[in-house]
């Protein structure tokens, strides 16, 4: 595993128990069988989603997709140059909230 995937699955896992204090589960996580992706499956009661990092030829970027059971909107955030660890809290803290989301009730 790189350094790059390393930060990444280090961030995972500082955000895995503040996750779930808030109710959501982690399915699966790890890095793909050939190394050029690292994928976290979540869910919650209100919705599900993945954030995957991909590498490809040095380059890297990440991904956050989540759908919501009671709102009619994919959550998705794609393309998102890797540049630092710090600039994902931001995406992460809307996907989390899209994917937890109970429509007000």
């Amino acid at each position: 595993m790189d350094e790059i995937f390393k930060q990444f699955q280090n961030w995972f896992l500082s955000k895995k128990d503040t996750w779930e204090r808030n109710g959501i589960v982690v399915d699966e996580a790890g890095l793909s069988e050939f190394g050029h992706q690292y994928w976290i499956k979540l869910h919650s009661n209100n919705g599900l989603g993945n954030i995957v990092l991909y590498e490809s030829n040095g380059y890297y970027w990440v991904d956050f997709e989540g759908g919501n059971y009671d709102y009619d909107i994919i959550f998705q955030r794609a393309g998102i140059e890797f540049h630092s660890i710090n600039k994902l809290d931001i995406y992460e803290k809307d996907f989390i909230k899209h994917i937890t989301w109970n429509g007000g009730l």
